[in-house]
């Protein structure tokens, strides 16, 4: 409900979804009553509040994520348990909501966190067993990036589904930014110290211990992010993550995909391409639709 905060435990919590404007307040409540019954009926234990302290930690994770996207993931799709979700975030000051652009003038939701939103979800990524290195911090948000950003989220979300069904667990999740800002500060500390050949021997150690592969030239190749896991048998493991847009050449797309990187397509050129170079065994050569390029899908992750 508007005007309780979701984490003020003094205050009776409304047991009811705050339902979004809509011209049909009926149809809504129909609605309603529909999503938390295909709940029941799928088995669904998942509590209100683990949704929400899930949520929350991915906006921190991934900097920004399509209000749309975190409905499908963490919400199974349910446009009016989402809304109530982010309603209580807002009201207690931890997300801010704004509106981003997508290619063909599409806008859509776009969900980050505030100050005290990177507080809240630090606590809730320390007490679901994350590294305590995970980066949670507030984004400066690129309009020109934002769907390439968005996407990644969501391809994160299918390769975290496949590690989930392996009895794997994430740990941490860097972004490129933070990859490149690693191998970048170990490379210029050692070239400061000890000249350029030692700088590339360090850049080269540093990518090793990062799980990064170094191509045939010596560059390192980075990914639009990287989730560590940790399989059933306590071992841990690395899965680099690139999402492919339609300007991407074939020849950048082999070498990532050479690389070892799991390939996903944030447009239906690069989505072909995996196709034709044979690269769509992992999802057909799917297409990542944004929220910005489809309607809304219930997908329970």
């Amino acid at each position: 409900m508007r005007g309780r905060g979701m984490f003020d435990r003094t205050v009776e919590p409304d047991p009811r979804p705050a339902a979004p404007p809509s011209r049909n307040r009926q149809g809504m409540r129909k609605g309603h009553r529909r999503e938390y019954a295909a709940d029941r009926a799928r088995g669904s234990t998942i509590p209100f509040p683990e949704r929400c302290a899930r949520g929350l930690t991915d906006i921190g994770v991934f900097g920004a994520v399509s209000y749309r996207d975190l409905a499908e993931v963490r919400f199974g799709g349910h446009p009016y348990t989402t809304r109530r979700a982010v309603n209580g975030w807002i009201d207690d000051g931890l997300v801010a909501e704004t509106t981003a652009t997508g290619p063909n003038g599409n806008p859509f939701k776009v969900l980050t966190l505030t100050p005290l939103g990177v507080t809240k979800a630090r606590e809730h990524a320390a007490e679901r067993g994350m590294d305590r290195g995970q980066r949670i911090e507030i984004p400066k948000i690129r309009s020109a990036q934002v769907r390439h950003d968005t996407a990644v989220y969501r391809a994160c979300a299918r390769e975290r589904e496949r590690l989930r069904r392996r009895g794997a667990k994430v740990r941490r999740v860097r972004l490129d930014a933070e990859l490149k800002a690693a191998v970048a500060r170990a490379s210029e500390s050692e070239r400061k110290r000890n000249g350029k050949r030692a700088a590339d021997a360090e850049r080269h150690r540093t990518a090793s211990e990062l799980g990064l592969p170094v191509d045939d030239e010596g560059r390192v190749l980075h990914p639009d992010a990287q989730i560590e896991y940790e399989d059933a048998d306590g071992r841990t493991g690395r899965v680099n993550i690139e999402v492919a847009s339609d300007n991407y050449s074939q020849e950048t797309v082999k070498a990532k995909a050479a690389a070892g990187f799991a390939m996903h397509a944030s447009g239906p050129a690069a989505a072909g391409m995996l196709q034709k170079l044979g690269l769509g065994g992992r999802d057909g050569g799917s297409w990542l639709k944004g929220p910005a390029d489809r309607d809304p899908a219930s997908v329970e992750l």
